[in-house]
This record gives C-alpha cells, sequence and structure tokens, in this order.
C-alpha cells in the first residue's frame, strides 16, 4: 500500500522542480485533453481535477475547455498557489482525495498521473460515480506494469501497478469505457545517476526509502549501466495509460 506520508514528503520537495523534470506527466496532460474534447466534449458547468500538482492539467482545462466552476484537489496544500496562478476562482479542496468528502456533484472529473498512488481504485471509482451528474465523465491517465522497470528490475522496488486487464474490469462496475489505450515511452539519460535525479526531481520516488550505501550505489550503476545501455545512454521506461470513463 502506498505511504501517502512518503509520497506527500517527496512531491513537496520537488515542486519547484517538477515542472522541468516530468516531461512524460506533462505530455500526458495534454494528451488527455485532446481525449476530452475528443469524447466527453468542451463545455461543462463543473469540473474536478483530483491530484493537480504545480498544475500541467489545470493549464491545458484552461485553454481548451469551457466551465463554469472548476474544483482542485492535492494531499499538497501548496498546490493551492500554483493552481490560482492559472485559475484565479478555482475552489481548492486540500486532502487526500481518498479520504476528503465531496459535497458537490460535477458534469466531468479529471486526473493526471495519480492513479497508481491510490490505496483502494475499487472505493475510489465508486466515490467519483457517485460524484458525477448523470452521464458525467471521468477522465484520467496513470501507469502500466511496464512502468519504471528499470528500476524495479535493478532494486527490487516498485509500485504495486494494476494489469491492464483488471483495471479495466475495475472501471467497468461503475463505468461505460469510452476511451482506453496505452503505450511505452522511453527516456534517456548519459548514466543512472540521472536517472535517479530525474526521479528524485520529479517526486516519483515515493515509494520506498533506500538507503543508500557508497557499495550499494556502486552495484545500482553497475548493473543498471550493463542491462539497460542503449549505445551511450540508458534507459527509462513510462508505460502510460489514458481511460476515459462515462458514468452509467
Amino acid at each position: 500500500m502506498p505511504d501517502k506520508n512518503l509520497i506527500k514528503f517527496r512531491f513537496k520537495k520537488s515542486i519547484n522542480t517538477y515542472d522541468t523534470s516530468a516531461v512524460i506527466q506533462k505530455e500526458m496532460a495534454h494528451q488527455l485533453i485532446e481525449k476530452v474534447l475528443t469524447y466527453c466534449g468542451k463545455s461543462f458547468d463543473r469540473v474536478f481535477e483530483f491530484g493537480v500538482g504545480t498544475g500541467f492539467l489545470s493549464k491545458n482545462i484552461l485553454d481548451k475547455i469551457s466551465f463554469k466552476e472548476y474544483y482542485a484537489n492535492d494531499i499538497i496544500e501548496e498546490s493551492e498557489f500554483c493552481i490560482k496562478n492559472i485559475i484565479s476562482d478555482a475552489k481548492f479542496l486540500p486532502g487526500d482525495i481518498e479520504k476528503i468528502e465531496l459535497d458537490e456533484k460535477f458534469d466531468l472529473i479529471l486526473s493526471n498521473a495519480v492513479m497508481q498512488w491510490i490505496s483502494d481504485a475499487d472505493e475510489l471509482l465508486l466515490k467519483i460515480k457517485n460524484n458525477l451528474n448523470e452521464n458525467g465523465h471521468y477522465a484520467f491517465t496513470t501507469f502500466g506494469e511496464q512502468n519504471y522497470r528499470e528500476i524495479r528490475d535493478t532494486t527490487g522496488v516498485s509500485l504495486t501497478y494494476l494489469k491492464t486487464e483488471t483495471l479495466k474490469e475495475k472501471c467497468l462496475r461503475d463505468f461505460e469505457i469510452v476511451y482506453f489505450e496505452e503505450n511505452i515511452q522511453t527516456l534517456y539519460f548519459d548514466t543512472p545517476l540521472d536517472v535517479l535525479k530525474h526521479i528524485k526531481y520529479s517526486g516519483t520516488n515515493g515509494i520506498k526509502t533506500l538507503n543508500w550505501t557508497v557499495s550499494k550505489l556502486k552495484r545500482f550503476e553497475e548493473f543498471y549501466q550493463k542491462s539497460y545501455c542503449f549505445g551511450s545512454k540508458v534507459t527509462l521506461t513510462y508505460n502510460p495509460i489514458y481511460v476515459v470513463l462515462k458514468a452509467v
């Protein structure tokens, strides 16, 4: 089960470096809004985004979607300032999305690169459905099993990513799946240490504290370099998943 305190701590530390480091998440936010425009429409009364972070998705929402009210949530309270710099009249709801109470109903709920951090996907999906208006949509991105496979194989540490079919089954309990796509994207770095820096600066290392010693770090570098070398670079795999659901 994800350690929410560690997740909060790591993302809070990376809030000033996230925008430049989380290049895949930024592209996912852009792609998700394109799916929303295609499958959900472009005009909504009330929109809710959870896990807003520094506002990758919020910027796309403001640029491409029309709405009357925008609600935002994040486990990090400082995100409120990021979001209100983008959407000044946003209503910010701080806290863990799995624990906070939602009193409103929405036409569109969104999240970008958040669902992999959720402890109980079934409960959250039911909660989302209950807070959608009739024929409302939940559009989100997350990551699949191949995500960070190099880190998993090298350190033995990984999130428990849902299998594709398992994620689909969970979605179908409360929704109609309007769109579902996954792909593989690879980033290239000069050294294994650059991979670790990238993960640190994007805040996505909120899984477990690795107590690095000089010898452990040396073994990590040697194994990673040997196993995941591509020319003069080393690789890091991302496995984005895009989903658009309709309440039924």
